[in-house]
């Protein structure tokens, strides 16, 4: 468990707020696309929905499968590593030629979207005790 060996940063407090909303907002960039993306692909719209639901069941995966490991692993190493493979699933999805391709990236960015459930805890665990709540916002 990481103990605080000093204050934390009101830049570094931000940092990791950004890092929270951008992470769970990945699972969401598609949906007001979905017309387009159906279009661009010549899709149904129920094809172009199973791109919502490949990243909502990747974020189910990764709270049953990643999130644990944030107790198990260094949390910082774990966060980097997680973070950098959401932004390749996120490149994958911008890249994709095909629905395939597309779902595959979306899933992937689901599943390590998760990264936002240990990054809370971190802060949490680096905030001094009188200012915890205030840090994780309760």
């Amino acid at each position: 468990m990481t103990k605080p060996n000093h204050e934390l940063s009101p830049a570094l407090i931000v940092l990791m707020s950004i890092a929270t909303g951008l992470a769970v907002a990945s699972n969401y960039y598609a949906q007001p696309l979905l017309d387009t993306i159906a279009r661009n692909f010549s899709l149904s719209a129920s094809s172009a929905g199973f791109i919502v639901t490949a990243a909502q069941l990747g974020y189910a995966a990764g709270l049953l499968f990643l999130v644990p490991l944030g107790d198990m692993f260094e949390r910082r190493r774990l966060i980097v590593s997680m973070t950098l493979l959401a932004a390749g699933g996120m490149l994958i999805t911008a890249s994709s030629q095909s629905l395939a391709m597309m779902i595959l990236g979306t899933a992937l960015t689901g599943l390590f979207s998760v990264v936002a459930q240990i990054l809370v805890p971190l802060a949490a665990t680096l905030a001094s005790p009188d200012k915890r709540g205030k840090v994780v916002g309760t």
